[in-house]
């Protein structure tokens, strides 16, 4: 089992995936950035922002990386191939089922395959591919996606004015009334994270990040530092992770280049 207190801390990394559901060909395979572009991004300083890198991220570990992201792991196949649901640029599939992984904290992403793999976070997909890789390879595949500035995609679907300005109250200063702390306390201003151990939402597809805080408020997910997520959730209403999710989906970082942009006067502007 890969140890938890690896001397393995990089930058960046990916949310893995939290639906049990399995989906081939959801993806172009043929957008693989390649080592020169994962280096330059490794040299970004929003990719170092508070992490220290304890151990040097050599071509050698991004091309290992790689590898295991096409299925070509010790214990691979198509079965493992991260590609297959995540894509050759981390992007997931836009619906949400698939999380985006590109650019989430590398450590974070090495903590959830431990947890997979443990149990501690069980899913019926990335439970039984964790378990088959290796420590380096978990490392590897976390540095690989890490080092990806993949564009976002377009938000799918609509909603309420109302319920996405609560979303971006309940984002900057939680609920007071109910117990909800606001969510950049943890996961920073616009929701971009906080390296090494909390991930960005901003960008992030509001079905997943739904989907995960009703894991957490039912008890099925228990992963989280201190119970933190799991206290949190429990005291959100369907309506309330709905509309912090919807919310953080259309937050994006500046640069990003984004198709859809939440402005601090919580109305929606499309570009």
């Amino acid at each position: 089992m890969p140890r938890l207190n690896s001397p393995f801390v990089i930058t960046t990394a990916f949310a893995v995936v939290g639906i049990g559901v399995f989906a081939l060909n959801a993806q172009d395979y043929e957008t693989d950035p390649g080592i020169k572009a994962l280096e330059a991004r490794l040299e970004d300083d929003r990719v170092l922002f508070n992490v220290e890198v304890q151990r040097e991220v050599t071509d050698d570990l991004l091309e290992l990386g790689r590898l295991v992201a096409m299925g070509g792991a010790e214990a691979g196949g198509s079965g493992m191939a991260c590609i297959a649901c995540h894509g050759a640029e981390g992007m997931g599939d836009g619906s949400g089922a698939f999380p985006r992984i590109a650019g989430q904290s590398g450590w974070y992403l090495y903590k959830q395959l431990i947890d997979y793999a443990s149990g501690a976070r069980p899913n019926k997909v990335m439970s039984g591919v964790a378990q088959r890789l290796t420590e380096r390879e978990m490392e590897a595949v976390s540095a690989h996606y890490a080092a990806i500035d993949a564009p976002f995609r377009p938000v799918i679907g609509d909603i309420e004015p109302e319920l996405l300005q609560w979303g971006g109250q309940l984002g900057a200063v939680g609920s007071a009334e109910r117990g909800i702390p606001a969510c950049v306390n943890c996961h920073g201003p616009s929701g971009m994270g906080n390296p090494p151990s909390v991930p960005y939402l901003a960008g992030q597809y509001a079905n997943y990040m739904t989907h995960q805080l009703e894991l957490w408020a039912e008890g099925v997910r228990d992963n989280d530092a201190m119970n933190v997520m799991s206290s949190i959730a429990e005291k959100m209403s369907s309506e309330d992770m709905r509309a912090v999710s919807e919310y953080y989906a259309r937050v994006r970082p500046a640069g990003a280049g984004a198709e859809v942009a939440v402005n601090v006067d919580m109305t929606v502007d499309t570009e």
